[in-house]
């Protein structure tokens, strides 16, 4: 008996695996950039919610006001003391945190309202925000707020009418 053996795949059978892997990841890809798109933006605003809630603790346990300044133009905060209070020395670098939206690629800072400024503060006494506003946070597909209500409640929102993150509520 003569019998062939076969060993390894002819060049169609591998041509065919090719193009079939292939297809599969042409129609992964566009998910996947809407993923990263997502958690661009849930970091930037995540990011944000953690450095305010921290901004209202430290407030309370330095016995002082803390600062947060937006610009967004530029695309930045900074968390700060100011320079009669708080053990900041005359003309010293009183930044306790500075962030800076070039590190986020494809995330802009569209909007900063709080009162008539794009500054807010924290009282010491009670945690609760001299001027409660909100700051929101654009990419390509999505929209979110981070929001500081009067009493110090830091939270992070979706806009009404508008795609958001599927985690949050809408504002």
């Amino acid at each position: 008996m003569n019998k062939k053996k076969n060993l390894g795949f002819t060049l169609t059978e591998l041509m065919i695996t090719i193009a079939i892997i292939g297809i599969v990841a042409s129609m992964a890809v566009p998910s996947y950039q809407g993923m990263i798109e997502r958690n661009r933006l849930k970091e930037v605003a995540e990011g944000l919610k953690s450095d305010l809630m921290w901004m209202r603790t430290e407030s309370i346990k330095r016995s002082c006001n803390l600062r947060v300044s937006f610009t967004p133009a530029t695309w930045n905060y900074t968390i700060f003391r100011t320079a009669a209070t708080c053990d900041c020395p005359a003309g010293g670098n009183c930044n306790d945190v500075v962030v800076n939206g070039s590190e986020f690629i494809g995330i802009t800072m569209s909007s900063a309202a709080y009162g008539a400024g794009t500054a807010t503060r924290f009282d010491f006494r009670r945690g609760t925000a001299v001027i409660a506003g909100n700051t929101q946070f654009d990419s390509t597909n999505y929209h979110v707020k981070v929001v500081v209500a009067p009493v110090g409640r830091v939270r992070i929102c979706n806009i009404a009418g508008q795609n958001g993150l599927g985690s949050y509520e809408n504002c």
